[in-house]
């Protein structure tokens, strides 16, 4: 079953109702089974011997978003995605996981990826600093993908993209926990990435970067270069003078604070600065920075679609209540969940591709 570690914060959060109200999933379903605390609760009667680990419970560990909300909030530091993440491998190891989650965990053992496709390629040949694209942003989100390369290519940088891109482990690590199969995934990400022997590798996705950046290391896998997300990367070049976008009013726009971005880098000005330089006039949602709701993911989306379009639309009404019209974003997984319920006469924007045209 899961860990002593991960069951005495189950027991902990088994007690408190203090995060329920930050949970985005609770917010659309109105369950009280998918408050952090139920889930410890259930863990707690399953180690007590009170009630057995079945398919519903397996279901209720995976109508989650992993998305941090409740642990930036909690004041003992008590964290459910620890203990979320084991249920998981327990769920997945018992063959007990939702039979969406095993498709998409057999579409990464077959193709390496979530979709279960060929996985576009970006590859190109460059000495400055590596790109890494990452699986939604190459299968799903070419735009933002293409249009960050624009950008560096504009500034002169010679950007490398690797063939045959590797997963980094971070949609994997989701579907079944921090198992073997994921360090697997994360070292050869980190060798394939290593070989390039560039001294700075500039990776797209919030979530590849957070896995790199935080579990390689303590996995024995580290990757050598320095490891930064593509906004902060952007956000540098605008700062330095490199680049100098044209001078273009867009009106307003909020920008959303990705999960990871927000929660696991406290990456809040990046993303705006790049939306002043493309123009647009900031307003800003009530929960943002590290109190942002969260939109979904492509993970969720993948394997629970209906209740991640709820959450993505809850992220929506926050817009609404402002005055703004364009919802910014910049990481590929937070545009492919807003995409699926954009509200009338309000605009999404991939604020890499809004930048790049302003160039």
């Amino acid at each position: 079953m899961v860990s002593q570690k991960a069951l005495q914060h189950a027991e902990k959060c088994r007690f408190c109702w203090m995060c329920r109200h930050l949970c985005p999933v609770q917010h659309q379903t109105g369950k009280e089974l998918n408050t952090p605390r139920a889930k410890g609760l259930l863990l707690s009667m399953v180690s007590k011997k009170s009630a057995e680990f079945d398919r519903d419970m397996a279901q209720a560990m995976y109508e989650c978003m992993l998305c941090d909300a409740c642990v930036n909030d909690c004041c003992t530091g008590y964290q459910p995605p620890l203990f979320i993440r084991e249920a998981r491998t327990e769920a997945v190891v018992n063959e007990l996981a939702p039979e969406a989650v095993m498709q998409l965990i057999e579409n990464v053992e077959t193709s390496g990826n979530i979709y279960g496709t060929v996985k576009p390629s970006f590859a190109r040949e460059g000495t400055d600093v590596l790109v890494y694209i990452g699986e939604v942003a190459a299968c799903k989100v070419s735009g933002m993908a293409k249009a960050l390369l624009n950008i560096l290519e504009k500034t002169g940088i010679r950007a490398k993209v690797l063939d045959n891109e590797p997963a980094s482990g971070a949609m994997l690590a989701d579907l079944m926990g921090y198992v073997e199969e994921v360090t697997q995934q994360a070292s050869a990400c980190a060798d394939a990435i290593n070989a390039a022997k560039l001294p700075t590798v500039v990776v797209l996705d919030s979530y590849d970067a957070e896995i790199m950046k935080q579990r390689y290391a303590e996995w024995g896998c580290e990757i050598k270069a320095e490891v930064v997300t593509a906004t902060a990367y952007v956000a540098k070049l605008l700062e330095e003078g490199k680049l100098a976008p044209k001078s273009k009013k867009r009106g307003s726009g909020v920008c959303h604070d990705d999960d990871r971005l927000a929660r696991s880098f406290y990456e809040f000005a990046p993303v705006r600065a790049m939306a002043k330089a493309a123009g647009f006039d900031l307003a800003e949602m009530f929960n943002r920075e590290r109190l942002a709701k969260s939109c979904g993911s492509a993970v969720a989306l993948g394997y629970m679609p209906e209740i991640t379009i709820k959450v993505a639309g809850g992220r929506w009404q926050d817009m609404i209540r402002t005055d703004a019209k364009a919802m910014l974003v910049a990481n590929p997984q937070a545009y492919l969940c807003l995409s699926q319920c954009v509200p009338a006469e309000k605009e999404l924007v991939d604020l890499f591709t809004a930048l790049d045209e302003s160039l």
